[in-house]
């Protein structure tokens, strides 16, 4: 609700935008400046402006309670993902993983085995930048070793970071795109499994034909998976039963049983089985949950043989989780509620609003611009999860209006932002994958088939709601015939 004395002009509220822009741009892309304090500066900025026009720092806040207030379930699942990603590892879960995905690579398939593990692997940690950052090294390293192609092996291996990074219910993103589309995060998945299976398939068959060609005949010298498959079982007692708390959580996600609940149950589910097959104190076990897993946890952990290479790949794996590591997150969160909510008070915000929602006039244009307005956001900022608020605040009336479900809107930001956030060679996450797997963002950009595939897919169901509801969800059961009526 804008609560502003006066209305800011067309011009004054383009403007606003675009120094917003500038400051993003120049503050995370060039600069590279904390997000955090980006959101602070352009908050201040927005805040003077709204104070401009009659409104008051006392409204900005009221205006960012009542964002918290919506936000709060959110957090906590975020508190519960962290506690569990924790609990996972020290129980020896997530190791385990790991474990079985080097088991099943086959260096005459190296592109789709290297795609296929780490999906697995995103999938169940639920974060990209950890996928790539460990099995997808490993993946590379045996490419580099068998004198293939670096930037297909690096494309398979981001597809499937990305892959977990978008369905997962371990990962931020999806939990925050669910969170700023204000929809539930199973249902949020759900929707997204409309782009993402077929996009999964092509993936598959694209590295499959890919990796036909292959040269083989160097594979006696990989000896960077075994390396680290055996420091793996020697740090932890690797049994099929640690599997049990990763099918509590999917049963609670068919079943739809509260999340917060599912995802605790399954922390103290993997406790009790630390407690009996893993070597840790009752104190390691709490620190895991809380603080996160640590290898200084493991007694025996330098007595295991690993070379430097294995043993830094070792720590980026296993140290991780914990409620606390959550923290950096929601603080984002809060910046950008703060900034949100001085840009709806300013009314800025709004003024090009009702430009926008004028050329918006059907179901297939809405989705369409989400997309597009997700990627030029996150080209500009550099991260998905602001874009997410931003989209939120830009298209939230157009969705209500067409009475599209908010399923939509996330699945959207998702294919627009987060699917292309690593393509981008100055965004933190095109510079994190370029550098940790050796290959430049430009080389490995056309490889990368899941995300290209899962935009194009999710493009097609954009234009597809012109004539069908199929992977179109609305916020009420309608029929064949209401969908123009809607679109109009």
């Amino acid at each position: 609700m804008v609560s502003t004395n006066k209305q800011p002009s067309f011009y004054a509220a383009l403007m606003l935008l675009v120094a917003i822009f500038l400051v993003f741009f120049i503050g995370i892309g060039i600069l590279n400046y904390p997000v955090e304090f980006i959101l602070i500066v352009i908050t201040i900025i927005t805040g003077f402006f709204a104070r401009y026009y009659g409104a008051g720092w006392k409204e900005i806040l009221q205006t960012f309670i009542e964002k918290i207030k919506d936000a709060v379930p959110a957090m906590l699942i975020l508190l519960s993902i962290g506690m569990l990603i924790g609990c996972w590892m020290v129980s020896g879960t997530i190791p385990l993983m790991v474990y079985y995905g080097l088991e099943i690579i086959n260096p005459a398939y190296l592109y789709l085995t290297a795609f296929l593990v780490t999906v697995c692997i995103s999938t169940f940690t639920g974060t990209s930048w950890g996928s790539a950052g460990t099995i997808g090294v490993a993946l590379v390293a045996v490419a580099a070793a068998m004198n293939v192609s670096l930037p297909i092996t690096a494309g398979a291996v981001i597809s499937g970071a990305y892959f977990g990074d978008k369905l997962s219910p371990l990962s931020d993103t999806t939990n925050m795109a669910a969170l700023a589309a204000g929809a539930e995060l199973y249902q949020s998945i759900r929707n997204m499994l409309y782009t993402s299976v077929p996009a999964f398939l092509f993936a598959c068959l694209g590295f499959y034909i890919a990796g036909l060609d292959l040269n083989v005949v160097n594979s006696i010298q990989l000896d960077t998976i075994p390396v680290m498959k055996k420091a793996l079982n020697s740090l932890f007692w690797l049994n099929p039963l640690l599997i049990l708390p990763t099918l509590l959580v999917f049963i609670g996600a068919i079943k739809k049983w509260d999340t917060i609940i599912v995802l605790i149950a399954s922390s103290f589910f993997a406790l009790a089985i630390c407690a009996i097959f893993q070597p840790f104190t009752m104190m390691d076990l709490v620190q895991a949950s809380i603080n996160g897993f640590n290898t200084n946890m493991i007694s025996n952990f330098s007595d295991v043989a690993m070379n430097e290479s294995t043993t830094k790949n070792i720590n980026i794996l296993l140290n991780r989780g914990g409620m606390y590591s959550m923290v950096s997150p929601i603080v984002v969160m809060l910046c950008a509620f703060m900034f949100a909510s001085a840009l709806d008070v300013s009314g800025g915000l709004n003024v090009l609003l009702g430009r926008l929602v004028q050329k918006l006039k059907t179901v297939t244009s809405t989705l369409l611009a989400t997309m597009f307005t997700s990627s030029l956001l996150v080209a500009c900022t550099g991260n998905a999860v602001i874009s997410f608020f931003l989209v939120k605040n830009i298209y939230d009336p157009c969705f209500k209006n067409k009475k599209l479900h908010m399923v939509n809107m996330s699945r959207s930001m998702e294919s627009g932002a987060t699917l292309l956030e690593g393509l981008f060679p100055w965004t933190i996450s095109g510079m994190f994958m370029a550098k940790t797997l050796g290959v430049a963002t430009l080389d490995y950009a056309p490889w990368v088939l899941f995300n290209l595939s899962c935009l194009v897919m999710a493009v097609f169901f954009a234009i597809l709601a012109r004539w069908s509801n199929f992977g179109t969800r609305y916020e009420e059961p309608i029929s064949a015939e209401q969908v123009p009526v809607l679109r109009g």
